[in-house]
C-alpha cells in the first residue's frame, strides 16, 4: 500500500475511533507491513497440463461439471477486460461458459470480440443499467451451468480456478456416493486471494488472504469469504441479488446460503467448503475497493444491513453494530447468544494479563492459543480477528458459559460446580486457584469436546474479557 493511501487510511481511522486507536492500528499495520513476505508463484506449464489432461479423462466419461463464470459489465477498460476474460480462457479446466452482462451505454467491442471467437462466452448488451445487483440477476437467467461462480469484471482468475472447484465437487460426490451434479451437497465453494497492482507492465501481488474453513460468526463479523465464489446454480438462482444491499450484494447472498445450512442444520457439514489456495487476484487501482476501503462507505453500510437482515430471517433477535475497523461488525444478541442461537453451545472470551497483553481464551485443535502475546488495543492483523466474534476449536473455562442444559455435562466431566465466568463481572475464580494451565486447558477441552459431540458450535466473543 502506497504512503499516501496509508495515511489517508489513518486520519479517517482517527476522525471515527480517536487518537489512541488510531495511534495503534497504525503501528500494528506498520508491523505488519514490514514482515510481510508474501509472493504469489504461479503455476508450472507442466502442472496445468496435467491437470487439463485430468480434466479431459473425466469428460471423455461425461463426468464433468460445467461451470458458468458470470460477469456483469460496466464501461470496463479494455485492457482489464481483455486480462479477466484471457484468465477464463486460460482455465486448466474447459468445461466452462462466461456470461457477460454489458449495461455500458454502448456494447464493448472487446467483449463482443472475444464471444465471436469462443462460443463458451456469451456475450448479452442489457438495455437499461439497473445496478450491480440487478445486472447480475440478468447474467444468472443466462447462465446454464451446474455451478455458477462470480467474478468481478477488472479482476483475475488463476488457470487451476475451476480446476480445484471441480476436484472439491468430484470429492463430494464420491464421499456420498452421488450422481448428477444438482444433488451435490456442496452449495458454496471459496478460496484465498491475494491483491494485485500493475506498475510499467509488472504486476505486484500482496495482501494473501489465507481465509479459514467455514465459520459462521466470522461470516457474521465479516465478509471473509468474498472471491473466488462459486455457488450451486439451483440455490443462487433462487436466491438472487438484492438491489437494496448494492455495494455488499455479494456479502447478502453469501449471509443467506450459509444462514440457510448452518442456522438450520448440523454446522452445514460438508456444504461449504474452503480451498486452501490462492485462485483469485483483486485489483487494485485508484478509486477500487480494494485499494482505499473508504471509497465506498456506502458498501459497509449495506454489509451491516445485511447481516441483520440474515439474523432477522433466522428469527434472531439481535442488533448489528460497526467494529472501529470498515466492514466489521458485532452482533449483541437480545438478551444474549446462548439463549437465541440453538446451534451454539458454549461461548467464551479473552483472557488478558496484567502486562496487558491477551493471554489466552481461543485454542486451536493443538491447544495452541490465538493472539497470544499481543497487545490489547492491536486487533490481530489485516483481517482483524482478534476482535471479532468467531467459531473455535475450544474457548477456556476461566471466561466461559454453556448452555443450561449442559451444566451437568460441565460437572462431570470438569468436577468442578458450574458456573457461568462468561457473564460474571468477576475477573478471578477461586475454583482455579492452584490449577496449572495445562491443567486449566485440559479442562476447557474436555467440555468443548462434549459440546461439539453435540454438533454444536463454540464461539469466542473478544469483547468480553477477563484478566488473569
Amino acid at each position: 500500500m502506497n504512503i499516501k493511501n496509508t495515511v489517508t487510511k489513518t486520519i479517517a481511522y482517527a476522525k471515527r475511533n480517536g487518537v489512541g486507536a488510531a495511534f495503534y492500528a497504525a503501528i500494528e499495520r506498520a508491523s505488519l507491513n514490514a514482515s510481510e513476505k508474501y509472493e504469489y508463484h504461479p503455476l508450472s506449464s507442466d502442472v496445468l497440463k496435467e491437470q487439463n489432461l485430468e480434466y479431459k479423462r473425466f469428460a471423455d466419461e461425461g463426468e464433468t461439471v460445467n461451470f458458468s463464470i458470470v460477469v456483469p459489465l460496466y464501461n470496463t477498460e479494455e485492457k482489464y477486460l481483455r486480462e479477466m476474460i484471457e484468465s477464463v480462457t486460460q482455465q486448466s479446466y474447459s468445461n466452462w461458459e462466461l456470461v457477460l452482462a454489458d449495461a455500458s451505454p454502448s456494447p464493448l467491442g472487446v467483449a463482443k470480440e472475444y464471444a465471436d471467437k469462443d462460443p463458451r462466452i456469451k456475450y448479452h448488451h442489457i438495455e437499461k443499467n439497473g445496478g450491480i445487483s440487478e445486472n447480475t440477476n440478468r447474467a444468472l437467467e443466462y447462465a446454464k451451468g451446474d455451478y455458477i461462480g462470480l467474478l468481478d469484471h477488472d479482476d483475475i482468475l488463476t488457470p487451476d480456478a475451476l480446476y480445484e472447484a471441480f476436484r472439491v465437487i468430484k470429492k463430494s460426490m464420491s464421499r456420498n456416493h452421488l450422481s448428477g451434479y444438482k444433488n451435490c451437497p456442496i452449495r458454496l465453494i471459496y478460496s484465498n486471494e491475494d491483491k494485485f497492482e500493475e506498475d510499467k507492465g509488472t504486476k505486484r501481488y500482496y495482501e494473501l488472504h489465507a481465509k479459514p474453513d467455514f465459520n459462521m460468526d466470522y461470516l457474521l463479523s465479516n465478509n471473509y469469504i468474498c472471491h473466488f465464489t462459486i455457488i450451486r446454480a439451483d440455490i443462487i438462482k433462487r436466491m438472487k441479488f438484492r438491489p437494496k444491499f448494492d455495494g455488499a450484494q455479494d456479502f447478502d447472498l453469501f449471509l443467506r446460503t450459509c444462514c440457510e445450512a448452518a442456522l438450520s442444520m448440523d454446522m452445514a457439514s460438508g456444504q461449504i467448503a474452503h480451498i486452501d489456495k490462492v485462485l483469485y487476484h483483486w485489483r487494485c487501482h485508484s478509486g477500487s475497493t480494494a485499494a482505499n476501503p473508504a471509497s465506498k462507505s456506502y458498501a459497509y453500510e449495506a454489509g451491516r444491513s445485511a447481516v441483520d437482515s440474515a439474523l432477522k430471517a433466522a428469527g434472531i433477535d439481535a442488533e448489528v453494530t460497526d467494529l472501529p475497523h470498515l466492514g466489521f461488525y458485532r452482533v449483541n444478541y437480545l438478551p444474549d447468544m446462548l439463549t437465541c442461537r440453538i446451534d451454539v453451545g458454549c461461548v467464551g472470551g479473552k483472557l488478558v494479563n496484567k502486562k496487558n497483553k491477551v493471554a489466552g481464551g481461543i485454542y486451536q485443535k493443538d491447544k495452541t492459543a490465538l493472539y497470544k502475546g499481543i497487545p490489547l488495543g492491536y486487533s490481530g492483523g489485516l483481517q482483524h480477528r482478534a476482535v471479532v466474534q468467531q467459531d473455535c476449536y475450544a474457548v477456556d473455562i476461566r471466561c466461559m458459559a454453556v448452555r443450561p442444559e449442559f451444566t451437568s455435562v460441565y460437572e462431570e466431566v470438569t468436577g468442578l460446580k458450574y458456573i457461568d465466568t462468561f457473564n460474571a463481572e468477576k475477573s478471578a475464580d477461586d475454583r482455579f486457584q492452584g490449577l496449572s494451565e495445562e491443567k486449566i486447558i485440559e479442562l476447557s477441552f474436555a467440555v468443548c469436546n462434549e459440546v461439539r459431540k453435540r454438533g454444536l458450535r463454540i464461539v469466542w466473543d473478544p469483547q468480553v474479557i477477563k484478566r488473569i
